[in-house]
């Protein structure tokens, strides 16, 4: 089951549970070159998706958040999809694509774009998203901006 929730919602186990996580795929399975800890995760409008282990309720297994989008892409993209990790044992699954099915449901009039790591771009275009621009370093790992439009009602 996906969960959604603010920062403020979050017990205090979530928060550790969340964060193990993402230590352990971008920082140990990785090696990501940049702090992890951007205070973004607190912001009011920040929001929190994932799905716990079945057999251990206190173990988040898949993660992503959504941010307010902070630079010239605002306009037509004001929400940006990121820190999408999936723990090593759970993949495979689709856990990632249905985090994105919901946040997509969430915002079906939004426009959303994100930085994916380019081996893994398939599963956002399967989400509906595209490439705009080059690719890139970040965080030591290769990216390429991808969006997705909003829907305009036809949702």
């Amino acid at each position: 089951m996906i969960e959604h929730a603010s920062f403020s919602q979050l017990s205090a186990t979530d928060v550790y549970a969340i964060s193990a996580l993402r230590t352990d795929v971008f920082y140990l399975e990785q090696s990501c070159t940049e702090p992890e800890m951007d205070w973004r995760d607190l912001e009011d409008t920040a929001e929190h998706y994932f799905i716990r282990d079945d057999n251990d309720a206190r173990k988040i297994i898949a993660y992503l958040r959504v941010i307010d989008t902070l630079d010239e892409f605002s306009t037509n993209y004001p929400r940006t999809i990121g820190r999408v990790v999936v723990d090593a044992a759970s993949r495979g699954r689709g856990l990632s694509s249905k985090l994105l099915q919901q946040v997509i449901a969430d915002h079906p009039d939004t426009g959303l774009i994100l930085h994916a790591q380019t081996q893994a771009k398939g599963v956002y275009e399967k989400a509906g998203f595209h490439e705009v621009g080059e690719t890139f370093m970040e965080a030591g790992i290769e990216h390429i901006t991808m969006v997705r439009d909003a829907a305009r009602g036809e949702a």
